[in-house]
């Protein structure tokens, strides 16, 4: 009992450091891989249609035909990009806050005074940033692992009939 609370103890103790991080908040929410897929998925949700182009550019899905937890995010913030936003959360409910996200970083990256700006806001409040981070990633993947497992469930029950 004792060693189950000690163990505990160290992965709280563990998290907490890393959501104490100042110097990784910006990296994290403005990296460069973050600014070059901010610029790559507005460019591709600009000249893709609304509704998609009839091909699925999804591996994941072609091979097992379960959508992985980023199926529907160049349709959803391309109907963003449009007005469309009904049809952006029905597509995927994270496009809309990634297009906001994308658009934001995007903006900023032309803008150098301001990332100076936003670094330093960031970094005084490393845990309420990096906890957010660490949210996003969790319900993002949660959201895709969830809805994966419906459609396999979905899958089975056909194949069963």
């Amino acid at each position: 009992m004792h060693l189950a609370r000690s163990h505990n103890g160290f992965w709280a103790a563990k998290a907490y450091a890393w959501l104490r991080q100042p110097g990784k908040v910006y990296h994290r929410w403005q990296s460069p891989l973050t600014v070059c897929a901010s610029w790559l998925g507005l460019l591709l949700a600009t000249f893709t249609p609304p509704h998609g182009t009839g091909v699925t550019i999804c591996w994941f899905k072609r091979t097992t035909g379960i959508d992985c937890p980023g199926c529907g995010l160049t349709r959803s913030l391309s109907c963003g990009l449009h007005g469309m936003f009904a049809e952006s959360f029905s597509y995927h409910p994270f496009g809309l806050p990634i297009l906001a996200l994308f658009l934001f970083t995007a903006m900023l990256s032309l803008l150098p005074a301001a990332r100076q700006r936003v670094a330093a806001y960031l970094e005084t409040r490393p845990v309420f940033f990096n906890g957010l981070y660490l949210a996003f990633i969790a319900s993002f993947v949660g959201f895709g692992t969830i809805r994966g497992l419906f459609e396999l469930t979905q899958h089975l029950v056909l194949l069963h009939r």
